[in-house]
């Protein structure tokens, strides 16, 4: 390939373009760019793309939209998509991205040594994938084409950063690239091919194979499927793979398939959603995850007619304490009632920072409500000790509202709702530390 491979930068911020143009400026393509929607469609229907990194918050046409058009089109059907977000980070999303085509996520400050990684992978992957194209076009046109094809097919299976592989029907190895031997720690190829059953003791995780297979079953093809492979030490590892069966011309089938290892990209990926689940600040579960196990609670709780709390947790005189010595003694102060709080929760609970002073308690397995008060009345105590603030002794107190299910709501946003109104009504209609939605919540929405 004589002409360097275009990768189209797609943003509505000047700004943005010239960073990832100059990040990009040793890596050895041509990155064009385009600063609308509607300007990276039209791009992508006069030009030959190896790769698109397309933001998604711009005006008139969000990036998720801009991914379904450039799909329709069919210089774009096949080109890597991949977002680039500073805001869009969680679950649901990144799912969205997904499904409108994206193959992966870079998220902003953009780390100059993971786009280049990056992009420097996918420009090799389309290189490879033209080079394919034009000796099969080649070789379906002379006999010595065919040839040579065939040799530059030994050539990039035996150097291939991927492995690749062949195997029967049931699983054993036909023929391994030196990368599968790499990937799984085998020395030879000998000591992979012509073993029974092989492809399924790679696959370390039964409920991952079980899937694995019933796919294979159905669709004949598996693509993009990631699992926990075990290398021949025993090690576990993260594996992407796709495979397909492939029927020759007397009727017998094979199996061929590409195997990636991706274990650091997955790390990452997991650490980035654990942390989209945490609270920066105080190290506990953050709104999100608070929702997430609330629901998984309410899902248990319903199909076993268990009785579940939702505790609301305010505390009084933060605002007082900010005022006084400042946000960063605040700040401290929520990270030490954190602590106190964890230190009175029992690991089947979630405890987590809803926002700004307030907590939320999910208590689940409960019998009666006189649990979720016992509990309260505990997290109450724990608070009554004074915290160390610049050498002060500072009393922080805190009001607690509690609701029920089923008693006062079934679903999600009622319960903490209600847990919200009891907590308000027991500080300004029942003047007391903690309060029930049914003693303290429905006299406060009388008022």
């Amino acid at each position: 390939m004589t002409d360097p491979q275009k990768v189209l930068a797609v943003d509505d911020s000047k700004t943005n373009l010239a960073l990832l143009k100059h990040m990009l400026s040793d890596v050895g393509c041509e990155v064009v760019t385009a600063e609308s929607g509607q300007e990276a469609i039209r791009l992508v229907g006069e030009t030959h793309f190896a790769l698109i990194l397309l933001d998604i918050q711009m005006p008139e046409m969000n990036g998720y939209e801009v991914a379904s058009r450039i799909k329709e089109i069919e210089r774009g059907r096949h080109v890597p998509i991949i977002f680039i977000t500073a805001i869009f980070q969680d679950d649901e999303n990144v799912r969205q991205g997904y499904e409108t085509g994206a193959i992966d996520y870079l998220f902003r400050p953009v780390d100059v040594h993971m786009l280049t990684s990056k992009v420097k992978a996918f420009l090799q992957m389309h290189e490879q994938k033209v080079l394919l194209e034009e000796e099969i076009e080649q070789h379906r046109r002379t006999e010595a084409a065919l040839s040579k094809a065939e040799e530059k097919y030994r050539s990039i299976f035996e150097r291939a950063v991927e492995g690749i592989f062949q195997s029967t029907m049931e699983g054993e190895f036909l023929e391994v690239n030196p990368a599968m031997l790499r990937i799984l720690g085998y020395e030879t190829a000998e000591d992979l091919v012509g073993k029974p059953r092989m492809w399924a003791a790679v696959m370390a995780d039964n409920e991952e194979r079980q899937a694995y297979e019933e796919i294979f079953k159905r669709d004949g093809e598996v693509l993009k499927f990631e699992f926990h492979a075990r290398r021949r030490d025993g090690e576990v590892i993260w594996c992407s793979a796709n495979t397909r069966v492939v029927t020759e011309p007397n009727g017998s089938c094979f199996i061929e398939g590409v195997l990636e290892d991706i274990t650091e990209r997955k790390n990452i990926e997991l650490e980035l959603k654990r942390l989209a689940m945490v609270d920066s600040l105080t190290g506990i579960a953050n709104r999100h995850r608070f929702f997430d196990r609330l629901e998984h609670a309410l899902a248990v709780a319903k199909r076993y007619d268990e009785t579940l709390a939702v505790l609301f947790i305010d505390l009084n005189e933060f605002k007082q304490v900010n005022d006084t010595y400042g946000h960063q003694a605040g700040d401290i102060l929520l990270r030490e009632v954190a602590e106190r709080l964890q230190a009175r929760t029992r690991e089947s609970d979630t405890l987590a920072r809803i926002g700004g002073d307030e907590f939320g308690l999910l208590l689940t397995g409960l019998n009666e409500s006189d649990g979720a008060i016992s509990v309260t009345q505990s997290l109450l105590q724990v608070m009554q000790e004074p915290f160390s603030i610049h050498g002060d002794a500072v009393t922080v107190s805190a009001t607690i509202g509690i609701s029920l299910y089923p008693d006062d709501g079934k679903d999600p946003v009622t319960l903490i709702s209600r847990a919200d109104a009891a907590m308000y009504g027991a500080k300004n209609t029942c003047k007391a530390q903690f309060g029930t939605f049914a003693d303290c919540g429905v006299a406060r929405q009388a008022e």
